[in-house]
């Protein structure tokens, strides 16, 4: 595993021994103030039993002989270092479980611990011996002659601290366990990291296959849409830009093979004229102006298609845009009718004009939008042999819809699919054209947001509905 998988390890190990530094610190910071605070406390409690035995036994005259003992057994059982000190800090009797302190000068003076004690009768401060540093708890007790003087002042201090086989929390030993404890930690998220870098990078490297293998002859490739749902993301763009590829390259594969048909016709025309007249088989006159005649409308007619064939690519791909203007419907349909007008009436047609009075006014590309009436009124002209034809223009709720309709002979019903598709010549309204204006007028329409239909009721005609929202979408 490597690459982006080893990063996601990579990652979630460091973020781990992160926490487990931060934590650390925190803990041995908690910990240390804690630990101490503890350890004051059970010091105190400790020293309280020593000041109450001693201030019993100093209020028993009977007693006072068994001071030192009493002191020593309090010493031995707790694990204390228990100090009796005049009023300069230095000490009179030490009782503890290993050494004599007697002569030792601390840093505990009578006149220091009267003023800086706490409310709970203990000054709190630490003393070095052997090389550590301990808590210690002190205050003043009555020394025994003052008490036969009938006087209570300040005359001994009494100094507990723990010695060497005190046994408290470790903070050495806690740092252990959760040293174990993070060593664990980090190995089980190595684990969960491996499971789910797994789970991801599985889905990302099969998509990479199918990235890899997609191309000619493998245009029908598709990623499986599973694993996280940022990779299901991109797996359903890939399957989506795939779909729009493989589309693409059969229309492309279609419109070669559709070019290619019909260019043939024109050009195998243009190539026996030719012939003829360069080998003098026409050799008549008239038959020889008749060939160049010929030659000349079929160079036309291919020359139309490579027109409309370059116009049809633009629209498809974006990238003629349109020259929007404020357009009225019946100052457009007018137009379309004054110029087909005189085809009509030469053919025996009326051509009619019905615009409801609500039919608003759109955004558009007028001139886009009269060769679309022209390509509609140009197909119903030309397959309506008696009757009339009518354009109409009404309102929709978000736009403008415009109909063409003839009495003419119809649309096949299993012509209506393809009526719009490129080359698409219908076999029940053959005519002279390539079959690329119906198909350049469905991709001006939905340049401008729209939707062309066919519509052909048996015996009725024909019916070309154009609907267009009021301001072409960004």
């Amino acid at each position: 595993m490597g690459g982006y998988g080893l990063r996601l390890v990579l990652g979630f190990v460091a973020v781990v021994l992160v926490m487990l530094v931060v934590s650390g610190a925190v803990f041995v910071s908690v910990f240390g103030s804690y630990k101490d605070d503890l350890d004051r406390s059970e010091l105190r409690t400790a020293a309280n039993a020593v000041s109450i035995d001693i201030a019993r036994s100093l209020a028993r005259v009977d007693r006072r002989d068994e001071l030192p003992q009493i002191i020593r057994e309090h010493a031995e059982r707790a694990g204390l270092i228990v100090l009796l000190l005049d009023r300069d800090g230095r000490v009179i009797e030490g009782f503890e479980p290993l050494d004599e302190w007697r002569g030792v000068k601390l840093d505990l003076e009578s006149s220091m611990i009267s003023q800086q004690w706490s409310p709970d009768g203990w000054f709190d401060s630490k003393i070095r011996i052997a090389d550590r540093w301990r808590p210690v708890v002190a205050q003043p007790i009555a020394d025994v002659s003052l008490l036969r003087r009938g006087r209570v002042q300040p005359g001994v201090i009494l100094a507990v601290t723990f010695g060497d086989q005190y046994a408290g929390a470790e903070l050495g030993e806690l740092l252990g366990r959760l040293l174990i404890s993070g060593l664990i930690g980090l190995v089980a998220a190595v684990v969960l990291a491996l499971i789910l870098t797994r789970s991801l990078v599985g889905p990302l490297r099969a998509l990479t296959g199918v990235v890899s293998g997609f191309g000619p002859g493998a245009y029908g490739a598709r990623a499986a849409e599973s694993g996280p749902t940022q990779v299901r993301d991109l797996a359903r763009a890939f399957n989506a830009m795939a779909g729009r590829v493989s589309t693409n390259e059969r229309a492309m594969r279609n419109l070669i093979a559709d070019v290619s048909h019909e260019l043939r016709t024109p050009l195998t025309s243009i190539r026996g004229f030719a012939e003829a007249l360069q080998d003098g088989t026409v050799s008549d006159p008239e038959r020889q102006a008749r060939s160049l005649e010929v030659i000349q409308q079929e160079t036309g007619r291919m020359l139309r298609m490579v027109e409309q064939l370059l116009d049809l690519s633009r629209l498809e791909a974006g990238e003629s845009r349109l020259q929007l203007t404020t357009v009225n419907p019946s100052e457009l349909l007018e137009h379309v009718v004054s110029v087909f007008a005189p085809r009509a009436e030469s053919q025996g047609l009326a051509l009619r004009i019905a615009v409801a009075t609500d039919a608003p006014e759109i955004e558009a590309d007028y001139d886009r939008l009269l060769q679309v009436l022209s390509n509609v009124l140009d197909n119903a002209l030309r397959h309506t042999s008696q009757g009339e034809i009518t354009l109409t223009a009404q309102a929709l709720d978000d736009g403008l819809e415009l109909q063409v309709s003839d009495t003419g002979e119809g649309i096949a019903a299993e012509d209506l699919p393809n009526l719009f598709d490129r080359f698409s010549q219908p076999q029940s309204r053959s005519g002279p054209g390539a079959g690329l204006g119906l198909a350049i007028s469905r991709e001006i329409v939905r340049a401008h947001g729209g939707e062309i239909r066919a519509e052909s009721p048996p015996g009725e005609g024909a019916t070309i509905t154009i609907r267009l929202p009021r301001r072409p979408s960004a």
